[in-house]
């Protein structure tokens, strides 16, 4: 018993002095925006190529629309859409529940910004039609405005807001890792192959 009470006062004591401290409020550091030479989208096909992703480049939205009909079989696999201009063979009500989106092998969705400088798509769970959606599946194509590749990760980061998402993530070509053995695995964890269609209008 003395001792639970000696841990007590211990911890009282610790906390006292926490609160009694009086810190001197530091500001947060000006970053600056570094410059990346370049063409961002460019930049963002290499370095996305170079993390085994693929991107495919197009003149209007309207091709890369097409491009998924002529490229997906919607007759022999489950093909989730979570944008409303290409409909999948799976509705969206079959995985309200997180859980049964494990039957998706095909996921279309929205990127709403890349990034040259590291290959990467930020997409939402709204984009996503549900986090689960995408990294259950084993095929995700992501459309992407090419006009909304910015440069940098500092510059990425200046514009967003990620207070407005419950899920946010940037996503850097297809699930992979290299943990054992310093072997590259791609798709270990989630998805075997991730495209990007980019547009420009």
């Amino acid at each position: 018993m003395s001792k639970v009470i000696s841990e007590k006062f211990s911890r009282e004591r610790i906390f006292s002095r926490i609160r009694s401290s009086k810190q001197t409020p530091v500001e947060l550091p000006d970053v600056p925006l570094y410059s990346i030479p370049g063409d961002p989208v460019e930049n963002f096909i290499a370095r996305l190529e170079g993390f085994d992703g693929k991107a495919v480049r197009f003149g209007s939205r309207a091709q890369a629309l097409a491009w998924l009909l002529e490229n997906i079989d919607l007759k022999g696999r489950v093909v989730y859409s979570a944008i409303s201009d290409f409909n999948g063979n799976l509705q969206p009500e079959s995985v309200a529940d997180p859980h049964a989106a494990h039957v998706i092998d095909v996921c279309v969705a929205q990127g709403l910004m890349g990034v040259g400088e590291t290959g990467s798509v930020w997409v939402t769970d709204e984009s996503l039609g549900g986090a689960a959606c995408a990294l259950f599946s084993t095929d995700l194509y992501l459309l992407l405005d090419s006009r909304k590749v910015v440069d940098g990760i500092h510059t990425a980061y200046s514009q967003l807001d990620i207070r407005k998402a419950a899920y946010g993530s940037f996503f850097t070509g297809p699930s992979a890792t290299a943990d054992i053995e310093a072997v590259h695995i791609t798709g270990a964890q989630g998805e075997i192959s991730l495209t990007v269609l980019l547009y420009d209008k």
